[in-house]
């Protein structure tokens, strides 16, 4: 486990680990499906279900004091009685809304981005929507265009106790959806070219060239897929790995994407320069600012 600041090992809670909890965290979870909970008090319970399986004894710390929220539902109105908190975490959890958990506590492990993306959700001020499926390519694609970021939790009692594809166990998941969605909103500087860049992608995926490298370069999809919905980051970041993908399957599909794109032409020698030791600053600000003003706006 990397500090505070940092990620998180893929698998936090082994399958060894998760199978003797299988049948109270498919209890618990179909509990939390029936009851009248918004999107994030939902995450938040999900999440604290198998952070306490994981650090039973100390999976949470306070910062420091703190006045708290009264504008918001207390945390220990909405945890079933089913979830058997102990005297201590009683006491802790005693007058704190979501907000304030996210805000003021530490809890064991997760990095900062987590609580940060967690508080802003509840707050209202960051698109998130929960999901009970993992979203396709193309769909997470297009919320992301809507300035929408997804957070996905497992719920299938026959996928509680096992890794999701094969990767990363139930709370890592979700703490992965979380850290996504923080390098998506926090920066908001950055989140303007984002937001750009995926409305130029999605304008562009029908077409009959590009569908078809798709189709005969599984690599290439693989990479595609990646950039356009599984990293979030500075847009020029973005577009380089962008082009990569594109140059190394055919070169000339990139000449046609800048076509596509009907970028003038500074930005289209600006955008072949890209990866190469001639690319310069005023190169950067040309594709920055392209992408910046291809925005959709959403009212």
């Amino acid at each position: 486990m990397k500090n505070r600041c940092g990620s998180y090992k893929l698998v936090l809670l082994s399958v060894e680990v998760l199978e003797p909890h299988k049948e109270v965290l498919a209890k618990n979870v179909k509990l939390l499906t029936e009851r009248d909970l918004t999107p994030v008090e939902f995450c938040t319970l999900y999440i604290l279900l198998f952070l306490r399986i994981r650090h039973q004894k100390n999976w949470l710390q306070k910062k420091s004091s703190f006045v708290p929220d009264t504008s918001h539902k207390k945390l220990l109105d909405i945890i079933p009685p089913e979830f058997k908190l102990t005297a201590w975490e009683i006491d802790k959890l005693t007058d704190v809304s979501i907000s304030d958990l996210f805000l003021n506590f530490n809890l064991k492990g997760i990095p900062w981005a987590v609580n940060r993306t967690m508080y802003n959700w509840d707050q209202g001020k960051w698109n998130i929507e929960l999901l009970d499926h993992i979203p396709s390519p193309r769909k997470l694609l297009q919320m992301q265009v809507r300035n929408t970021r997804c957070v996905t939790l497992i719920t299938a009692p026959e996928e509680i106790d096992r890794l999701v594809l094969s990767k990363r166990d139930p709370l890592s998941f979700v703490l992965h959806d979380l850290h996504h969605a923080d390098h998506f909103f926090h920066q908001s500087e950055s989140l303007k070219g984002q937001l750009g860049f995926y409305s130029l992608v999605n304008k562009i995926y029908d077409q009959p060239k590009l569908k078809a490298s798709l189709k005969l370069d599984q690599q290439f999809k693989t990479e595609f897929d990646y950039v356009v919905s599984d990293m979030n980051a500075y847009v020029i970041h973005l577009f380089k790995c962008f082009k990569s993908a594109f140059t190394r399957t055919d070169a000339e599909l990139f000449t046609e994407l800048t076509k596509w794109w009907s970028m003038p032409d500074a930005v289209s020698i600006a955008a072949h320069r890209l990866n190469t030791p001639e690319f310069t600053p005023l190169d950067e600000s040309h594709l920055k600012n392209f992408f910046e003003d291809s925005r959709e706006v959403y009212l």
